[in-house]
C-alpha cells in the first residue's frame, strides 16, 4: 500500500513539473482554459493523477479552479497586481526593519547557504529548484527577525503572487538579476546595513511584476 501511495505521489509529481513549466514559458497563458482529458491522453496516465495534480497547482497559486467551469491559468488584472504587491511591499519592508543586526553566525551561515544554492540550482537550470531555494532564500532572510507570525505573513504573501512572480524563473536574465540581488542583500547583511538591506529587498520584487504587466496586463 505504501508503494501505491509513493507511485501515486511521483505520477503526480511529474505532472505538476511538466505543467508548472508549461505556465512558466508560456504555452499555457493566463485565462486558458486546462483540460483534463488532454493531460490524461499526454502523461498517459489517470484521471485521478491530473485532477490531484491540478489541484496541487492550484495550492501553488498559479491555477484557478471553478465549479462547472474548470481548471484555468490564474490570471491577475493590472490593479489587482498593484494590490497585492501594496501589501508585499509593506511586509517586505517592516521585515528589513526589523532583522536583528549585527547578525547572529548561525543565521547567517544559513542564508549564506541559501544564496549558493539558489546560484547552483541557477547555474543547472532546475526550475524546480531555483523556486524552492529561491522560497529558502527569503524565509531565512527574514527569519532574521525572530517573529515566526511576519514570516509566516510574508509566506502567505508569496504564495498569493505565485503566479506572477514565477513566469520569471523561465528568463535567464531575471534570474541572473535575482542571483546578483542575493548576493548585495547577504552583503548588506554582513555590513549591518539596514537602510541597503530594506531598499534591497523592495527592489528586487520589481523585476517580476513588471515583466508580469508588461506582458499579460496589456
Amino acid at each position: 500500500m505504501r508503494q501505491h501511495g509513493t507511485s501515486t505521489e511521483r505520477a503526480v509529481n511529474s505532472v505538476v513539473s511538466e505543467l508548472e513549466k508549461d505556465i512558466i514559458f508560456g504555452i499555457f497563458l493566463p485565462r486558458q482554459r486546462l483540460y483534463e482529458d488532454e493531460f490524461i491522453l499526454r502523461f498517459d496516465t489517470k484521471r485521478h493523477i491530473v485532477r490531484a495534480a491540478l489541484q496541487e497547482l492550484e495550492r501553488r497559486g498559479i491555477v484557478e479552479r471553478r465549479p462547472n467551469r474548470g481548471a484555468t491559468v490564474r490570471y491577475f488584472s493590472r490593479d489587482a497586481v498593484a494590490a497585492l504587491y501594496d501589501v508585499r511591499h509593506l511586509l517586505h519592508r517592516a521585515a528589513a526593519q526589523r532583522i536583528r543586526l549585527p547578525a547572529e553566525p548561525q543565521w547567517l551561515e544559513e542564508l549564506r547557504a541559501a544564496q549558493q544554492a539558489h546560484a547552483s540550482a541557477a547555474a543547472e537550470k532546475n526550475l524546480g529548484e531555483i523556486f524552492r531555494t529561491n522560497r529558502r532564500f527569503h524565509r531565512t532572510l527574514f527569519e532574521g527577525t525572530g517573529n515566526p507570525y511576519l514570516v509566516e505573513a510574508i509566506e502567505l504573501s508569496n504564495a498569493n503572487t505565485h503566479a506572477i512572480r514565477s513566469h520569471g524563473l523561465g528568463v535567464p536574465v531575471m534570474v541572473a538579476k535575482a542571483i546578483e540581488d542575493h548576493r548585495q542583500i547577504v552583503e548588506a547583511v554582513e555590513a549591518g546595513r539596514i537602510d541597503a538591506l530594506e531598499e534591497l529587498c523592495i527592489a528586487h520584487m520589481q523585476p517580476a511584476r513588471e515583466f508580469y504587466e508588461a506582458k499579460y496586463c496589456r
